[in-house]
């Protein structure tokens, strides 16, 4: 199962929220027990759910008013991070995770990308492993932070000049290298393995793209810097 397949669920049981972790299959369920008897109404609260992977909506469904379930697609990590550290509480209520009410698929891939069910990040459970990639003008690349930055010049083999794509600030990353990274024990599925990148420093440059000197940039890192890099020690994984 890939993240954005994951359904984020609350659901207001009597001013108590209950949050899981559902698929699209499990949580059909669900809508087939509330909308009983009404395809149409079922067709609605299917549509409406599919168009919360556009907007930052929560699909409603209503069975009581203390019975209520609110589901919305995964759009990222940072939300799903979000979503289990809290913040996206429906009442004022008491709120808890029910982890026996998760698809299993979804636990692995909260595991895959590094955080409990508290959204915290795990110790010792992912290996890194390096791999070769040319990066490319244009591309979009994900930071195993849980960023996601758009190339908009490679400078050289790695050191590229980025924009976060939340954000809209200006960096070069020096030292970049690609990485594949994965649990490092057990078997995990392709879609569970998260390929992204790290370096060695980011220089942040603001957000106004015409305060930048790109021609001092270029002229400063159009140069071969690897073997500076490899002098210094700097192309080492990263801790796990």
């Amino acid at each position: 199962m890939k993240l954005k397949d994951v359904l984020l669920i609350t659901n207001n049981n009597k001013g108590t929220e209950y949050k899981y972790l559902s698929s699209m299959k499990d949580y059909m369920t669900v809508l087939f027990r509330a909308f009983e008897g009404s395809e149409t109404e079922l067709a609605h609260a299917v549509q409406e759910l599919c168009q919360t992977k556009e907007n930052s909506q929560y699909a409603e469904v209503y069975l009581a008013a203390n019975k209520t379930f609110h589901a919305r697609f995964c759009s990222d990590e940072w939300e799903l991070r979000n979503f289990l550290g809290g913040n996206h509480k429906m009442t004022e209520g008491e709120v808890s995770f029910d982890k026996d009410r998760c698809t299993k698929e979804c636990l692995d891939v909260l595991t895959a990308y590094n955080m409990d069910h508290e959204g915290h990040p795990l110790i010792g459970a992912l290996h890194y492993e390096k791999m070769e990639y040319d990066f490319r003008q244009g591309e979009v690349l994900h930071n195993l932070n849980g960023s996601d930055y758009s190339v908009l010049m490679v400078l050289n083999q790695n050191d590229l000049f980025l924009m976060a794509l939340k954000s809209g600030q200006f960096l070069i990353a020096e030292g970049t290298r690609a990485y594949a990274r994965y649990l490092k024990e057990g078997i995990c599925s392709e879609d569970c393995i998260v390929r992204g990148i790290e370096w060695d420093r980011g220089i942040y440059l603001g957000n106004n793209l015409s305060e930048i000197d790109m021609d001092s940039i270029q002229k400063e890192y159009g140069i071969n810097r690897n073997e500076v890099q490899e002098e210094t020690g700097m192309d080492e994984e990263p801790e796990c």
